[in-house]
């Protein structure tokens, strides 16, 4: 642990936390999790979810991974854990996979990475490298084909989800709901898989917004 981390957690974290007589800690502590969501994201550090949807303590159960990838379920892995603790004891409502732009784990893909580690992990995501080829029609644009093929992970991800049991059985159950996102760092914007289009669509404000509003703010004309 680094000294950037203990200053964190010593100086932002305990006093939001633990500080006030209705601070959240103690009562999460007191009275256990459950949490609304699970998130299955990306290990990357620019698009940690607790950062990067302010969340506080207790609000969502996480499991990461190089590029938020699912591999279809192999009993008593890590995930397979997660899922089944989340979804039958937690019973955890919804689901997020949430993926992020300028993936290292995507670009590292496609250029056929010869790191035996990550090219055996990325193996699985082939077919959304493939996908991404199909839909944008070429190789020529690769900033295209990255982003493209960032959404494809994410898709793929989330339909090899449902060949868990943990998350079958909450499926059938009508009593899940699996969600898919990509966090556009360009944008500052927040993008929502819509399965009407089949599209990805802005569902949040984004940084030209912000900006705009920054702008207006100061504007006295």
């Amino acid at each position: 642990m680094t000294d950037k981390l203990l200053e964190g957690f010593e100086n932002r974290f305990l006093p939001k936390a633990y500080g006030d007589d209705g601070a959240l800690m103690p009562e999460l502590v007191e009275y256990g999790q459950k949490p609304d969501y699970m998130i299955i994201s990306c290990a990357d550090s620019r698009a940690d979810p607790g950062i990067i949807f302010d969340a506080n303590p207790g609000v969502f159960f996480g499991f990461k991974a190089i590029g938020a990838i699912v591999r279809p379920y192999k009993e008593g892995t890590a995930l397979a854990a997660c899922l089944q603790f989340a979804l039958h004891h937690l019973k955890v409502p919804k689901l997020y996979v949430v993926g992020h732009t300028h993936c290292g784990a995507v670009q590292a893909l496609h250029d056929n990475t010869d790191d035996t580690d990550l090219a055996s992990f990325m193996d699985v995501m082939h077919d959304a490298m493939e996908q991404a080829r199909k839909i944008t029609g070429h190789d020529n644009d690769e900033e295209l084909l990255l982003r493209e093929a960032e959404r494809q992970v994410v898709n793929l991800s989330a339909k090899n989800l449902e060949t868990s049991p943990a998350v079958r059985e909450a499926l059938d159950e009508n009593r899940l709901i699996i969600e898919r996102l990509i966090f556009d760092m360009s944008e500052g914007r927040m993008l929502r898989y819509n399965s009407q289009s089949g599209t990805y669509d802005p569902v949040t404000k984004g940084l030209a917004e912000l900006k705009s509003s920054r702008h207006d703010d100061k504007c006295t004309c």
